[in-house]
């Protein structure tokens, strides 16, 4: 059965549970955007975790749960790409059989690395069918379904990073995030809140998605208009049941959207730094202009949540003829 009621208890076991099998990324001083918005930023790096992006931990800490019959059956999971290349990685190194459904779209470099991890990839028209089938498919053949988001074992490890944050960062006053499903976001919120009150929490979503900004505007889930985004890592529609939105409205001081070409602006300049980040990874660059005034003299942590992006792809956006927003 789902857990709704997490603890910082639990982030503390997740860490000690998945410490074996994941880094503790770096959280780097970046001095450029320091800068630019005068102030004190720094960047946590999970673009460097293993895999790519900071899924892993959420799939270690599921799959290291499982009794012996549920490692036998097998796993199963729809993804835009980060989520199902944690777990066919996280499946791998625990000799246990992964099913990735994907969206027909999703980015070559994805697909490839779970090729690499061995997953068995079934292709769909849209993630919310690959969601589908997945159920259907666990139902149908007793695999255990692992959600992205909607999962207690996913925002535990989320918390992880929080706990990590404040391992390196003691007085840091704001954390900001890019924020899809909500379950890296609902375990920072528990993890920091429960630690220091104090410390606030934004969620970045793109324009083109913005469904927990506008259900935490109305306090329930409501219908949201969707567009594609290229931040396919936070796109897409949200299971209005899902665990984490009540732990979210609960405690998030702020949800801010971005546009597409703010997104492409914050690759662009996380290049400069030397990262080459996906458009979902660069969310929380990509809302620094918007908040800029806001921030000085305020220590600011902003998660880099994953690199996996193919090289054509990746210079096809940062190349794109039309102005972009500067920084």
């Amino acid at each position: 059965m789902m857990r709704t009621n997490l603890n910082l208890q639990d982030i503390k076991e997740a860490r000690e549970r998945i410490h074996p099998y994941i880094r503790h990324t770096p959280l780097e001083y970046n001095w450029e955007l320091s800068r630019l918005f005068a102030t004190n930023i720094f960047l946590k790096l999970e673009n460097r975790q293993v895999t790519g992006s900071f899924k892993a931990r959420g799939s270690f800490n599921k799959l290291l749960t499982l009794n012996q019959e549920q490692r036998e059956r097998g796993v199963i999971a729809p993804s835009a790409g980060n989520h199902g290349i944690g777990l066919a990685y996280a499946a791998h190194q625990l000799n246990i059989h992964a099913l990735v459904y994907l969206p027909k779209d999703a980015d070559s470099s994805k697909v490839k690395a779970l090729e690499q991890f061995g997953a068995l990839i079934t292709f769909f028209d849209t993630i919310e069918e690959a969601r589908l089938a997945a159920l259907e498919a666990s139902e149908n053949k007793d695999y255990t379904f692992l959600s992205a988001y909607n999962n207690s074992s996913m925002i535990a490890a989320g918390g992880t990073i929080g706990l990590e944050i404040l391992e390196d960062l003691t007085d840091v006053d704001i954390v900001i995030s890019c924020l899809g499903g909500g379950g890296l976001t609902a375990g920072l919120c528990l993890a920091l809140k429960a630690i220091n009150p104090r410390i606030e929490v934004w969620g970045v979503q793109t324009e083109n998605s913005p469904t927990f900004a506008i259900w935490n505007e109305a306090g329930k889930a409501i219908s949201v208009d969707l567009e594609p985004s290229i931040a396919e890592g936070l796109s897409g529609p949200i299971e209005p049941e899902t665990i984490t939105f009540p732990i979210i409205h609960r405690h998030i001081d702020r949800i801010l959207t971005v546009s597409e070409k703010e997104l492409i602006a914050a690759m662009k300049l996380m290049l400069n730094s030397q990262y080459m980040v996906e458009p979902s990874g660069a969310a929380g660059v990509a809302c620094l202009p918007q908040v800029g005034s806001e921030l000085k003299g305020r220590k600011v942590a902003i998660i880099i949540t994953g690199r996996n992006i193919s090289w054509s792809r990746f210079r096809s956006l940062v190349s794109e003829t039309e102005p972009v927003i500067d920084f």
